[in-house]
């Protein structure tokens, strides 16, 4: 009853990394890693640092917001060669059950 539906959703998944696969490894860990993931913890971060005492602005501790946005960034690396080692692993996964499918 769900094969059809599960395969449309592994269908359109694989569209959409085969997509964001040509662009590059390196721009994949960039764009998504370092700026989207890293950049939205480190505002997240700040904000909460910010305003965590029951609406109280507090002072910026600059020092501590440059080795905040240092460690968010190599979060965000750490994740988005992860990410990428993961998707990897399932697209060829896919491309070979799509082989032997074509060879039979």
């Amino acid at each position: 009853m769900f094969e059809s539906f599960k395969s449309a959703v592994h269908n359109r998944q694989r569209r959409a990394w085969e997509k964001k696969r040509r662009h590059g490894k390196r721009s994949f860990i960039y764009y998504r890693g370092v700026l989207k993931w890293g950049g939205i913890m480190f505002v997240l971060t700040t904000i909460t640092n910010v305003f965590g005492r029951r609406g109280h602005p507090r002072k910026l501790d600059w020092i501590f917001e440059f080795s905040l946005l240092i460690a968010c960034s190599f979060a965000g690396y750490i994740w988005a060669r992860c990410i990428w080692h993961v998707n990897e692993i399932r697209f060829k996964g896919t491309m070979k059950q799509q082989d032997s499918i074509k060879e039979s």
